[in-house]
């Protein structure tokens, strides 16, 4: 009997050491291929990839505060550089660490709200941090996403000046070559609204890790478009 006590007693302890080894596991990336190539640039949304998906935190380029705002100082914005904890510039990053493909998907922190009735304006700062990306990294292929959905619980940004900044975006990446990702085609339910089991937040913004999951298997069925762009 007291030689089952002592076994049990090191079985148990042997598998809560497991399953804490288990749990501090870093996560290392997507599942592998394509997504592992790909670094992703953005606002809250974007920032939020760090903890709720299948990435790894090297691969989310984001401001301190989380925020990027879509405004005259988007190419003076500093990110952290997760490898270091630097705060650099995108063009700074771009120029450092070469990525071969960078996912942006920029304006709903300010942007979509502040420019729903100049979408000019929203195009010329977009514009402008993609041509200090392509001055700064050349072999960089920028990938213009779209601006994620809200829910209804949004109060002042609406899914129509979303699809109006949406088709912004599309003309920019049709007229300059690059590929343009439709998110929202799997994350907006059958009224037009980001799905509530996609939604995180009181605000109708932020979103959960089974947002993230469908938006990476959407991202990665672009994947052949996105390489033909490196050939």
């Amino acid at each position: 009997m007291r030689f089952n006590r002592i076994f049990l007693l090191l079985l148990c302890t042997f598998l809560l050491l497991e399953g804490c080894s288990a749990a501090a596991l870093p996560k290392t990336g997507a599942t592998g291929g394509f997504l592992d190539e790909v670094v992703f640039l953005g606002d809250s949304t974007t920032a939020h990839m760090q903890q709720r998906a299948e990435v790894a935190p090297t691969q989310v380029w984001a401001t301190r505060n989380r925020y990027y705002n879509l405004d005259s100082r988007v190419t003076y914005t500093r990110i952290l550089l997760p490898e270091t904890g630097e705060e650099l510039t995108v063009a700074e990053a771009v120029s450092r660490k070469r990525p071969p493909y960078l996912v942006i998907t920029l304006g709903v922190d300010y942007g979509v709200y502040y420019y729903r009735s100049n979408l000019e304006k929203f195009r010329f700062y977009y514009e402008k941090l993609l041509d200090a990306i392509a001055a700064a990294s050349p072999e960089t292929v920028p990938v213009l996403q779209s601006v994620f959905p809200v829910a209804r619980e949004s109060r002042s940004i609406t899914n129509d000046m979303i699809d109006r900044a949406n088709g912004v975006i599309a003309t920019i990446a049709k007229e300059r070559g690059f590929v343009y990702v439709d998110a929202n085609a799997v994350l907006k339910d059958r009224e037009g609204y980001l799905k509530p089991a996609y939604c995180s937040s009181t605000d109708g913004i932020h979103l959960t890790a089974a947002a993230y999951d469908v938006i990476l298997k959407n991202l990665a069925g672009y994947e052949q478009e996105i390489k033909e762009k490196r050939i």
